[in-house]
């Protein structure tokens, strides 16, 4: 006659169940904290990297207004002197322009 031996062998202790089943919750509690420590760093490090874009943005503007303003200054500094240098010219030309731009904002 043949006897069963799936008694004590494959059976399964509670307190092992329970046991294991609090280790399981254990470790998904830490791997969710680490996910959102790394989802809190990734989060920093994108608006590091969004603050130093917009003062990279921020300084090529302010570099860009002070060479067009060098530049006007430098067209101005440029017709002051050819307009010094013809005066008559220079007060037909005005007054051309003038007439012109009176006419057709008189049209209107």
């Amino acid at each position: 006659m043949a006897e069963n031996n799936l008694g004590s062998e494959n059976t399964v202790d509670g307190g092992d169940v329970a046991e294991q089943l609090r280790v399981l919750r254990a470790d998904v509690a830490a791997l969710a904290e680490t996910i959102r420590t790394l989802g809190a760093q990734r989060v920093e490090a994108g608006a590091d990297a969004l603050r130093n874009a917009a003062e990279r943005t921020g300084e090529t503007l302010r570099m860009s207004a002070d060479d067009a303003r060098r530049r006007g200054e430098m067209l101005a500094e440029d017709l002051e002197s050819r307009i010094a240098a013809n005066p008559i010219p220079s007060v037909l030309i005005a007054t051309g322009v003038g007439l012109l731009l009176g006419t057709l904002f008189s049209r209107r």
